[in-house]
């Protein structure tokens, strides 16, 4: 297919939605400052091409009402948080992060399965992992040229990137990056020559060392346990997994190895978490490190949470009362930080109480069970992915994270085939 017909329909409307859609899903990896400006112009377009009726139905005919009704509930939380908010400014920015839960189903969900057809999906999840590849070759790059400038015994590449890029959202990206390429490998290995068999390898091993050298520990952990889950998706027969499986421990063997040789930070801060979570005690020495403050901020958000447990304390507050209940309990490696909770999960109980706990669960879990059910591998792993590093982090309260969960949930929807049904307009 010409790839102008690929970008391009009849339909002038949604032409207009789709180069905004590309720019969104190219610029996602680089910077969230276009999401705004971009979502604004996809809703003036949305509303200017009007017929209603046909784009209620185009949400009926892909099979996505229980998508579309998750990811706007999500959005819907952060409005019904406003209502009971004490911090009407902070909750007003958590609305405008908050805002793709909405604009992802709005948009996407109404439209045709004819103009947003699979080879149109599948050129948006190309472009985000290109910029993702890009973004990773930019700044592991730049890194190499700093120490080969300087030579500085003591350089991290955690700690360089780190200044430049959260380690935990750009591993998630970049694992993310990972798994679109072994599917396409998987489902597109008849129409690759051994050129280009040779550039996945090459790049995809690439990708898995930059997550190793991030060194967030989430995230390599994550990736090293869904790259053997992989193995079995892959390789067919117990004879090629078996070998598949020996070559993979091989590798991480290696890399470990090599760790330990040179005292790299990954394994450093592996066996440093461990050993602050099983010597942890409030304001002791463990309790200034990125482990023990996350289990200092849990405890206070857990707190908070068994105070408010059934409405939260509103969007926007939480921020506010954890620096509260830091001196009220004499948390000190917590005082005079702007903290949020490192976990969604507690983030939305705290937030939102116990209904926003379990609209968080349900909005998560779907694709997972839709992707059992489907036998999607990739809807699966996503999943995963979000419900491991949401243990950790509160993706939902930054851009970086919220923008690529709510878009790439609903693509990763789309490009699974659904069973043929189909609305009528009379």
């Amino acid at each position: 297919m010409n790839p102008l017909h690929i970008i391009f329909s009849q339909n002038r409307h949604f032409n207009i939605f789709f180069m905004l859609m590309m720019i969104a899903v190219a610029t996602l990896p680089f910077t969230h400052t276009l999401s705004v400006p971009i979502t604004i112009l996809m809703l003036i377009n949305w509303i200017w091409e009007w017929n209603w009726k046909e784009k209620l139905l185009n949400v009926k005919d892909h099979q996505a009402t229980s998508v579309f009704a998750l990811s706007t509930a999500v959005f819907c939380l952060t409005l019904l948080g406003l209502l009971i908010s004490s911090n009407k400014i902070h909750a007003l920015a958590s609305i405008e992060t908050y805002i793709w839960f909405l604009a992802a189903p709005l948009f996407l969900l109404t439209y045709p399965s004819t103009l947003l057809t699979h080879e149109r999906t599948r050129l948006l999840l190309v472009l985000f992992t290109i910029s993702t590849i890009l973004l990773s070759m930019i700044l592991f790059g730049d890194a190499a040229v700093y120490l080969l400038r300087h030579r500085d015994q003591e350089f991290s590449i955690y700690s360089y990137i780190s200044s430049f890029y959260h380690p935990s959202y750009l591993s998630l990206y970049i694992s993310f990056a990972i798994f679109l390429l072994l599917f396409d490998w998987k489902h597109r290995n008849r129409h690759f020559n051994t050129a280009l068999k040779i550039i996945y390898g090459v790049i995809i091993v690439c990708l898995y060392t930059a997550v190793i050298s991030l060194s967030s520990k989430a995230g390599l952990l994550l990736l090293i346990v869904l790259c053997f889950c992989w193995i079995f998706y892959l390789a067919n027969g117990w004879k090629k997994r078996l070998l598949g499986i020996l070559a993979f421990l091989s590798v991480n063997l290696l890399f470990g190895a090599l760790a330990y040789q040179f005292k790299a930070n990954p394994l450093m801060r592996l066996t440093s978490a461990w050993d602050d979570i099983q010597h942890y005690e409030v304001n002791n020495s463990h309790a200034y490190t990125s482990s023990g403050v996350r289990l200092t901020v849990w405890r206070s958000a857990w707190e908070i949470s068994k105070e408010n447990h059934l409405l939260g304390t509103g969007t926007g507050d939480l921020g506010a009362d954890l620096m509260k209940k830091a001196e009220e309990r004499d948390y000190r490696n917590l005082i005079g930080h702007h903290y949020n909770t490192h976990s969604q999960w507690l983030q939305a109980l705290a937030s939102w109480g116990l209904v926003g706990l379990l609209v968080v669960l349900a909005y998560c879990l779907y694709p997972l069970i839709y992707g059992i059910r489907k036998r999607d591998m990739l809807y699966l792993t996503f999943s995963l992915l979000i419900i491991g590093n949401l243990m950790v982090e509160s993706m939902f309260e930054r851009k970086m994270g919220a923008v690529f969960i709510a878009m790439m949930y609903i693509l990763l929807f789309l490009r699974i085939p659904k069973e043929e049904i189909h609305f009528n307009l009379e």
